[in-house]
């Protein structure tokens, strides 16, 4: 999958440009729907990244 090389910021970057352009309200239904579907996959990736972020940080206080 081409997104989990990505970094955080990246993929939040790219979300925000996707939120802009579907608040825009000018896309067909069918480009909105697929920037829709990209939108919650990127969100998807996001949470887990946070996720593991959150192991490595509760790791190290427990050491």
């Amino acid at each position: 999958m081409r997104v989990m090389s990505k970094n955080f910021e990246n993929l939040i970057e790219e979300l925000e440009i996707l939120v802009k352009e579907l608040e825009s309200e000018s896309l067909p239904l069918e480009e909105s729907l697929e920037k829709y579907k990209r939108g919650i996959e990127l969100s998807k990736i996001c949470h887990e990244k946070l996720k593991e972020a959150q192991k490595v940080l509760v790791n190290k206080i427990e050491e």
